[in-house]
């Protein structure tokens, strides 16, 4: 079933059940996410849900309504332009397998593993057989990216995009969207794909991983992605059904971040740019590379913009509420921008060609993040290695697991 506002079937005569505060759509029972006001249309007391409202208002008044679709297969042709590499082509025939077993599966996945393009045969097979298809993602910036490569490959089919404020809807068979689409969705989907499941906000928030399952069908299949899996997600598909990729698909080593000792604050707090982090950076665009510099904040990017900007002009920043983000993240990728600042919203989602990376107060990071970071160098196959300096006032527990945890995938080992 699908939930939509000028449907004719009923599916819940009202969206939230006001007196026992819980939301028919999202199934949140928070009641601290809920608001109530007194309506005067209405002449009577109003709730409406907080936790899902941004796609769409659930409230006390109003029925949820629906449409159901029934199974519609298509060709469901693709075009790779290249061949899988043997570790590739194995754990796309474990999706396959998941997906013929109705079973879960997590495929455990170097960054820059080719993930996107393993799955490219079980939605081809999928779509062939009616089932109904989703590609999700907690991040925007992660839904925009797959959403062109799956378009680019599934030419002949319509694909659905899905995410705040954009909506391009066909029949809902193969759809990409936010995890938060699938609020709208239950007992819909065939096979579901997560890609960058650990992505904030995932991990803090269970109920996306309930609309998750609420949105898979009676005879599912759940694909979960990532490089940093927790105990979670291993859990939730078992132990057996987890598939590793420990290279890249170019076959390359992941390059193991070099660690600065330096705390770059007291010099910022006296709009100073940091010599170290000076050098660094000059040196990178000497060798015509691209860089990214990752800060843990954006009252610290805000002070150093300028201070990088002032000595490297071809310089910008940007943040998750950066209205212009779309076409600052074109510019880095079109080699307009050589400097780019950031805040981990890039740590995911992102290929750029001739890129080293940079973070600032590399101590102030957690694992997961660090090893996102460190992935987006060297993705290119014309480009497969690159540099990564962590700056770093003291070692921490998480800058040591990340360099371990590299170097284990290198020699061919997961850290599960």
């Amino acid at each position: 079933m699908i939930i939509k506002h000028m449907a004719e079937e009923i599916y819940k005569p009202r969206g939230v059940d006001p007196d026992k505060y819980v939301c028919h759509r999202c199934s949140n029972s928070s009641k601290r996410y809920f608001y109530k006001y007194y309506s005067e249309f209405h002449g009577t007391d109003v709730v409406y849900c907080l936790k899902c409202v941004n796609i769409g208002r659930s409230d006390s008044v109003t029925p949820l309504r629906v449409v159901r679709a029934s199974p519609k297969p298509e060709p469901c042709r693709y075009h790779l332009g290249f061949e899988l590499s043997p570790a590739q082509k194995s754990a796309s025939d474990k999706i396959i397998e998941a997906l013929e077993a109705n079973k879960n599966l997590l495929l455990y996945a170097v960054t820059g593993a080719g993930k996107t393009e393993i799955t490219f045969e079980a939605i081809s097979l999928a779509r062939q057989r009616g089932l109904n298809v989703a590609f999700v993602s907690p991040r925007i910036d992660v839904i925009k990216e797959v959403y062109l490569r799956l378009t680019d490959a599934f030419r002949e089919v319509d694909i659905e995009l899905l995410y705040s404020g954009v909506k391009v809807e066909f029949e809902h068979r193969f759809t990409v969207c936010t995890v938060h689409q699938l609020y709208n969705y239950i007992d819909h989907f065939d096979l579901i794909i997560v890609d960058e499941t650990d992505a904030f906000p995932m991990p803090a928030d269970s109920q996306l991983m309930n609309a998750v399952t609420r949105a898979a069908s009676g005879k599912s299949t759940i694909v979960l992605m990532t490089a940093t899996p927790d105990r979670k997600m291993i859990d939730f598909v078992g132990h057996e059904n987890v598939v590793s990729l420990t290279r890249r698909y170019h076959g390359h080593d992941l390059a193991i971040p070099k660690v600065v000792w330096q705390s770059v604050t007291k010099d910022i707090r006296r709009q100073r740019l940091p010599k170290k982090l000076e050098r660094l950076i000059d040196d990178i665009i000497r060798a015509d590379r691209r860089v990214l510099v990752f800060l843990p904040e954006i009252s610290l990017m805000e002070k150093l913009y300028p201070l990088v900007a002032e000595k490297f002009p071809d310089s910008d920043s940007v943040y998750s509420g950066d209205e212009e983000r779309a076409a600052k993240v074109e510019d880095m990728r079109n080699d307009r921008t050589k400097v780019l600042l950031t805040t981990t919203i890039l740590e995911r989602g992102v290929t750029f060609k001739g890129l080293d990376v940079i973070v600032v107060n590399a101590e102030m990071f957690n694992t997961d993040s660090l090893v996102q970071i460190c992935g987006r160098v060297g993705r290119k196959t014309d480009d497969p290695t690159g540099n990564i300096w962590l700056m770093a006032g003291h070692n921490t527990g998480h800058i040591r697991q990340t360099i371990r945890i590299i170097k284990n995938f290198n020699a061919g080992k997961t850290t599960i």
